[in-house]
């Protein structure tokens, strides 16, 4: 695994869990997309461009809604699996840091959870700059470091294995759930009207062992860590994960906060 880089650890994990994705984390990320596309006042006759779209659902939305939609993904499963998801909509595969489109083409860029994802997403941002019109809206979503789901995983692994395993460096997991820090890097590129605001997602499951099959089946840096460890710290962290699940149990459901940072801006006039 050191030996290779955090980017392409990413798009070789994301092509292993396209098929999975929806049945698992979609069931939380879908929750964002109405309100990322009514924060950026996305409508009819608007040229969209939705920059690490996975499965497609925020393209389709953004379709739905009139606008002219494209999706672009780096994984060539997660294009495979929006285009059989949404038939007839435009996706490709496209690098959020080298955005294949002329300058000044869309209206709107979305990002929902992908910058997480990116090696550069300074790059990235910088695109969506470059590719968006004056008076265009750019926004993308990343997760709060509050929540139950990351806080049940982080501490099971922080407390029984070790967090200094070989991996590639990777950009803070948590470098985006600062609003100061999304401000300063949007205002840096060129950015303006910089806002951001909290939405809070829930994930309802039927029992702990659902949070094992979600982390693994359809995420990908929390997987490269686990799998790091030695068998037997494995061992314990799985354990960990499940005991401390039942704090979460409501009813007959066992139900996880995971909420998220909806940063917005917008590309100045002239």
């Amino acid at each position: 695994m050191a030996t290779q880089s955090f980017r392409e650890l990413e798009q070789a994990g994301w092509n292993r869990k396209a098929a999975q994705y929806d049945d698992y984390f979609a069931r939380i990320t879908s929750q964002a997309i109405e309100p990322i596309l009514d924060t950026l006042d996305v409508k009819k006759g608007l040229v969209l461009l939705d920059v690490c779209c996975g499965t497609g659902a925020l393209t389709h939305a953004a379709a739905r809604r009139g606008c002219v939609a494209t999706g672009i993904d780096f994984a060539a499963e997660m294009v495979a699996q929006a285009s059989r998801n949404y038939p007839g909509l435009a996706f490709r595969e496209g690098d959020a840091t080298a955005v294949d489109f002329e300058d000044a083409s869309f209206d709107v860029v979305a990002c929902s959870f992908g910058i997480l994802h990116l090696d550069e997403p300074e790059r990235a941002i910088d695109e969506a700059l470059r590719v968006l019109r004056p008076g265009g809206r750019y926004g993308f979503t990343a997760w709060s470091s509050t929540g139950d789901f990351f806080e049940l995983v982080m501490t099971a692994i922080k407390t029984f294995g070790r967090l200094d395993v070989a991996l590639p460096p990777a950009p803070p997991i948590s470098r985006f759930a600062d609003p100061a820090e999304c401000r300063r890097v949007l205002e840096q590129s060129g950015f303006t009207e910089v806002a951001s605001k909290e939405l809070p997602l829930i994930w309802r499951c039927q029992s702990p062992e659902d949070i094992l099959a979600l982390t693994y089946k359809s995420l990908v840096r929390i997987p490269m860590l686990l799998e790091a460890q030695t068998t037997a710290d494995r061992d314990r962290i799985h354990r960990a994960i499940l005991d401390g699940a039942k704090r979460y149990k409501t009813g007959s459901e066992i139900e996880l906060r995971c909420p998220a940072l909806l940063v917005t801006a917008t590309k100045p006039q002239g």
